[in-house]
């Protein structure tokens, strides 16, 4: 429910002068990160290089993913609460040119990544029967419709956006709403197909149909939980005063706590169905990640990014703003990471020992300083960007119809 308001704030835009020193700090650290994890990586070990960072990248990519989804269903929905905070989603969305730019490094290491380009699929039954997919050629083409796909939606609704604070057509708005019935469609694929072809796709032989909505689950997670800290933040240091309530932080509590519930739903729904199936195949990923030292990693999963978030945000007060919300968005961040190393990391093992000619059991849970390096790098790249994006545009789209219904908002 809402009510309408006397009259629209005043637009205001933020201020790198009030965070003293940490955009510099995030650009330098992260460029500092990034280039060593090349140095290091590609003079020394190539293999470790590429998966790390190929984590630093997905951890980035699911999070401006699901900034991207939060748009599209904003608009498809002709949604007024979320008004307010939408110009935080269009800005972490609108990295994904620089993403690209970040991913060019891989190109040039992925036979380091996935191990079936090195190998003849006649000789490969598994990769004989999926050849026509897992090649080369149509792995790049894929590449590059996803990356373009996702640039495009982008900043064609940051682009309109922004316009729209210069304007005021509401025209624009019913715009963006055509454009994210058709976009959500494509959203689905590229998502889903991205989630196969750059993790999935680490392992050939092993196969889930619940993958895209696994990876799906914590982009849609990951972003909302970036978006309660940033806002925060921002509110924090004097900014968003009277536009920003704590209704808004109350529905984007309990959207961060349905997908945490989502998001185990999905994992555990995938790991029940092959246990039940037992095809081979399929067991293998779970396999892996159940034996040695990973078994303690797969709990820590269990527990971290479920049960102890799903607990500190259950009740209503948690989820309207405060420490807790807070802690558990931050907490949430890290699990994502954590999801994804798990993900990413035991597939490098099992690369090693394949191509060592064992039987691809892993070596067991350990972390490379290169993992490290390549996270920090992106994050503290990517945030440097992100602040200059915030004092380039009005901190929410200041002429949209629909604003004062979402400043007014009760729920």
């Amino acid at each position: 429910m809402s009510e309408h308001t006397a009259s629209a704030p005043a637009p205001e835009r933020f201020r790198r002068a009030s965070a003293g020193a940490l955009p510099l700090a995030f650009l330098g650290g992260g460029a500092l990160c990034l280039a060593i994890a090349l140095v290091w990586g590609l003079a020394v070990d190539r293999q470790q290089f590429a998966h790390s960072w190929l984590l630093g990248f997905m951890y980035c990519f699911t999070i401006c993913a699901g900034s991207l989804f939060w748009i599209l269903l904003h608009h498809a929905v002709d949604a007024n609460w979320s008004v307010v905070v939408r110009r935080l989603f269009e800005h972490v969305a609108a990295l994904f040119p620089y993403l690209v730019a970040l991913f060019i490094p891989l190109l040039f290491c992925l036979p380091d990544l996935y191990r079936w380009l090195t190998l003849d699929p006649l000789a490969d039954h598994a990769l004989a029967h999926k050849s026509p997919y897992l090649n080369k050629g149509f792995l790049l083409f894929r590449l590059a419709f996803y990356f373009l796909y996702f640039t495009f939606a982008a900043l064609l609704f940051k682009t309109k956006s922004v316009m729209q604070d210069e304007t005021g057509d509401p025209r624009l708005s019913l715009g963006m709403r055509r454009w994210s019935n058709g976009l959500m469609l494509l959203f689905a694929v590229s998502i889903t197909f991205a989630g196969f072809d750059l993790l999935m796709a680490l392992d050939h032989t092993w196969y889930s149909t619940m993958w895209g909505v696994y990876i799906f689950a914590g982009s849609a997670l990951s972003s909302i939980a970036l978006t309660i800290l940033v806002s925060s933040l921002l509110r924090d240091a004097g900014y968003l005063k009277g536009v920003l309530t704590v209704e808004h932080d109350h529905i984007m509590g309990k959207l961060m706590f349905a997908f945490v519930i989502f998001w185990a739903y999905i994992g555990f729904s995938q790991y029940l169905l092959i246990y039940y199936s037992n095809i081979p195949e399929e067991t293998l990923f779970f396999f892996r990640r159940n034996t040695g030292s990973w078994l303690y990693v797969s709990l820590v999963l269990v527990v971290g990014h479920f049960i102890l978030p799903f607990l500190i945000i259950l009740t209503q007060p948690a989820k309207r703003g405060g420490k807790r919300l807070l802690f558990a968005a931050g907490w949430i961040l890290f699990m994502h990471a954590v999801d994804l190393f798990w993900i990413i990391a035991p597939s490098l093992q099992t690369y090693r020992d394949l191509a060592a000619g064992g039987g691809g059991d892993t070596s067991g849970f350990a972390i490379h300083p290169i993992d490290i390096l390549c996270l920090l790098g992106f994050v503290g790249v990517l945030g440097a960007l992100l602040f200059r994006m915030l004092e380039k545009t009005d901190l929410f789209p200041s002429r949209d119809p629909r604003l004062m219904e979402s400043i007014a908002l009760k729920n």
